[in-house]
């Protein structure tokens, strides 16, 4: 039985929104599922290609605050938010104002912020329902239910895409990496470390079909969110990896001050060198190339457990582009872990405010559920009897 059974999701159409649908049509049991966004031709393509006649499409100016706080209002209890992290804030903010329970794929420090506003009004919103972060999180909550104390949590990902893909997955690529990010840190005794791009390099054992690949702090926020809500940890770190051919691509523009370099006039045009990056990925078809597609976590747990100290070693595998399709090898882990996370919130929570999908989701059944969908966690020593 749902307690939110009327879902609308936010740029559903895109590259993950649009894997987020598919799952939602082929597994989930809300009433009614509207798919709202600027492009409405492309939304109504998508839901005609799902043949579920519990799907609707609404056009929505996504930047017009009051034209998405009514559409919320509008027969909807629950706000699905895929749209690119930039948007996060916001559509938490809208919301509060709309008295809607909501989740999305990110977290930002305002949010985090935002929950006492959440509170007065005895209204839930889960941040970081993604991937990384999301499962993260989740795999974290899964070590610290087994051990007897959690200490330390040390996650990459290897993100294998051609760099040309959907407008926000490229900026978030070069915001990862970009120097002018304040917020890259590792968390260890108590207190954040801020440290610079291509920094904390680790070469990380991933799972076939990636293998050994060097692995850099990125700026995700569980290095935060994972020591406040598993105080026992006193070390965490988050890394990523991406195709050899993208990883030359960001260091060329990272040693050259393409981030950095002021707006330079070109012809009657000024513009930012880092601009005109994300403009050239576009204009350049060869950007849309790549060979190997494909998404995997690694996170590293360590703890005591009958008084002695333990290593735990996850990794998560997919079937890959060979059954899913080079796309959806990458989009749909995501995408999984939104349509999970999306469907326990629906069944109704006990809980206000700003949360993390370990404070309020079972990590069993999490990961029991994305394995159905061929998201499998695995585990190096078989301790606690996942996979090898």
């Amino acid at each position: 039985m749902l307690k939110h059974k009327h879902l609308l999701v936010l740029g559903g159409c895109g590259l993950i929104g649009s894997e987020v649908v598919r799952d939602l049509s082929a597994t989930s049991k809300f009433e009614t599922i509207t798919v709202a966004d600027g492009n409405y031709e492309k939304a109504v393509a998508l839901v005609e290609s799902l043949n579920d006649p519990r799907f609707s499409v609404r056009k929505v100016e996504i930047r017009n605050k009051q034209e998405v706080i009514d559409l919320m209002k509008d027969g909807f209890d629950l706000v699905c938010n895929c749209l690119p992290f930039e948007f996060d804030t916001y559509i938490n903010e809208c919301c509060l104002a709309a008295n809607i329970v909501g989740t999305d794929l990110g977290a930002t420090k305002d949010q985090l912020a935002m929950n006492d506003q959440l509170v007065e009004k005895g209204l839930l919103f889960v941040v970081c329902d993604g991937i990384s972060p999301g499962t993260t999180n989740m795999i974290a909550a899964y070590a610290n239910q087994k051990l007897d104390r959690l200490d330390e949590v040390h996650i990459a990902f290897a993100s294998f895409r051609a760099i040309q893909t959907a407008p926000g997955l490229v900026r978030t690529t070069l915001w990862e990496l970009d120097p002018n990010e304040g917020g890259r840190s590792y968390f260890l005794d108590g207190k954040q470390h801020y440290v610079g791009p291509f920094s904390g390099e680790k070469i990380v054992d991933f799972p076939e079909p990636f293998g050994n690949q060097p692995a850099y702090y990125v700026p995700h926020n569980e290095v935060y969110t994972i020591p406040m809500t598993m105080p026992t940890v006193k070390h965490c770190t988050i890394r990523g990896s991406w195709t050899p051919k993208t990883h030359r691509m960001l260091k060329f523009l990272y040693d050259y001050g393409f981030y950095t370099t002021p707006p330079i006039k070109v012809g009657d045009t000024e513009i930012a060198p880092i601009d005109f990056i994300e403009k050239f990925i576009f204009a350049n078809e060869d950007m849309k190339e790549e060979p190997l597609w494909g998404f995997s976590l690694v996170v590293d747990c360590k703890g005591i457990l009958n008084g002695e100290e333990v290593e735990l070693r996850f990794y998560t595998q997919t079937p890959g582009q060979d059954e899913w399709g080079k796309v959806a090898s990458y989009a749909r882990s995501t995408a999984c872990s939104m349509s999970v996370g999306v469907q326990l919130l629906a069944k109704g929570i006990d809980a206000i405010g700003i949360k993390t999908p370990d404070q309020v989701y079972d990590p069993q059944e999490y990961i029991d559920e994305l394995g159905k969908r061929g998201v499998v966690l695995h585990e190096r020593n078989g301790m606690f009897g996942l996979p090898k």
